[in-house]
C-alpha cells in the first residue's frame, strides 16, 4: 500500500489498520523467538538446524492431503453392498428400519 492510499483512509479505518499491523508484528516476533529458541536447541544438541527444519518441513507436508475414506461400520442385511461409515447423514434404509423399530446396532459390521 502506498503512502497516498493511506491518506484516503478514514481515522477509524487507519486506526483498524493500526491494530491489524501491530497484531501481525507481534506474531512475527513471536515466530522469530521460536525459531531462535530451536535454533539454540539444536545447536545444543549437536544437531544441524537445517536437519530440524527439513524435519518440520517434512512432517507439515505429510500431514496436507487428501482424507483417507472412513470404514464403513454398517450394513443393509437385505444389500451388503449398501454400507454407512455412521458419518454423516443416516442412508434412507438406516432411517426406514430404525423407523420401524429396529436397533442401529444390528445393522453394525463385526469387526
Amino acid at each position: 500500500m502506498k503512502y497516498s492510499d493511506l491518506q484516503s483512509l478514514s481515522l477509524s479505518e487507519l486506526e483498524a489498520l493500526q491494530a491489524d499491523v501491530e497484531k501481525a508484528l507481534d506474531q512475527k516476533k513471536q515466530q522469530a523467538q521460536v525459531i531462535d529458541q530451536i535454533k539454540a536447541m539444536a545447536l545444543e544438541n549437536g544437531i544441524p538446524f537445517e536437519s530440524v527444519l527439513s524435519e518440520l518441513q517434512g512432517s507439515v507436508r505429510k500431514t496436507t492431503g487428501v482424507k483417507s475414506k472412513s470404514a464403513p461400520q454398517y450394513y443393509n442385511p437385505a444389500d451388503p453392498s449398501q454400507t454407512w461409515t455412521g458419518k454423516g447423514r443416516k442412508p434412507k434404509w438406516i432411517e426406514e428400519a430404525l423407523n420401524n423399530g429396529s436397533d442401529l446396532e444390528d445393522f453394525r459390521i463385526a469387526g
